[in-house]
C-alpha cells in the first residue's frame, strides 16, 4: 500500500506561546490535548497565508502531514481515529492510508508545477497535455488551481534560500519573479512578512518543515 503520509510530528509547550505556520501545501492530521480539556482530533486545511497559533502550557500536539495533493474522506477519517492513542503511530498512518487516496498524475503534476517552469503554461507542456487539461485536472484533485501550486512552490523556494541573498533584485529575478517588487508582494501574501524579515523569523523559529516544492 502506497503511505499517504509525508511527515509525522508532534509538538509540547512548556509555557504559554504561539507557533507560527507558513503555507506549506498540506493538509495535516491533528491530534490535540490540552489540560482539562477533551483530547480531540482534527484536519487542517490548505493554507494560503501564514498563520499564527496559540499555544498554552501543558498542550500536546501530534501531527501525520499528508501529501500534496492527497485526497481525503475527512468525515470517514475523523470517525475512525476518534478514540483512537495517537501514539500507536502504525494503526493512524493504517488508518489514514484506509481514508485517503494519493494518485500518481496528481503527484507528477504537482512536482512538474514545483520544478521551477517559468509559468503553467510551461509545466503543462512539459507535462504533455494542454493548459485547460491540467487546470481541470489539478482542480478537480486538489481543490486548488495549478497558478496555486506554482506560486506555493516559488515562494517556498525563495523563503527557504531568502538568507542567502546579497542583492534582492537578482534574487527575485533567479527564483522566477519578474521583479523584486513582484517578490515582495507574493511574500507578503503568503508569509506576511517582506523578504527580509522572513529571513530574520525563518532563522530564529525554523518555519520551513516538510512540505511542497
Amino acid at each position: 500500500m502506497h503511505n499517504n503520509v509525508l511527515d509525522i510530528w508532534d509538538a509540547t509547550t512548556d509555557n504559554d506561546d504561539q507557533a507560527i505556520v507558513i503555507p506549506d501545501g498540506c493538509c495535516d492530521l491533528i491530534f490535540k490535548f490540552r489540560p482539562g480539556q477533551e483530547p480531540v482530533w482534527f484536519l487542517s486545511h490548505l493554507a494560503e497565508t501564514t498563520q499564527t497559533v496559540p499555544m498554552f502550557k501543558g498542550d500536546f500536539f501530534k501531527g501525520y502531514r499528508l501529501r500534496p495533493g492527497t485526497s481525503v474522506d475527512m468525515e470517514k477519517l475523523l470517525r475512525a481515529v476518534a478514540g483512537q492513542c495517537p501514539i500507536n503511530s502504525d494503526n493512524i498512518v493504517d488508518l489514514i492510508n484506509d481514508y485517503t487516496i494519493y494518485r500518481m498524475q496528481t503527484e507528477d503534476a504537482l512536482l512538474c508545477l514545483a520544478s521551477g517552469v517559468g509559468t503553467v503554461g510551461q509545466a503543462a507542456t512539459n507535462l504533455g497535455v494542454s493548459s485547460r487539461t491540467l487546470q481541470r485536472y489539478v482542480v478537480k484533485e486538489t481543490g486548488k488551481s495549478p497558478v496555486f501550486w506554482h506560486r506555493l512552490a516559488r515562494v517556498r523556494r525563495a523563503g527557504r534560500d531568502i538568507e542567502q541573498a546579497n542583492s534582492l533584485a537578482e534574487f527575485a529575478f533567479d527564483h522566477g519573479f519578474s521583479d523584486q517588487a513582484h517578490m515582495n508582494r507574493e511574500f507578503k501574501q503568503w508569509f506576511s512578512l517582506s523578504p527580509r524579515n522572513f529571513a530574520k523569523v525563518s532563522r530564529q523559529q525554523n518555519v520551513f518543515q516538510s512540505g511542497y516544492g
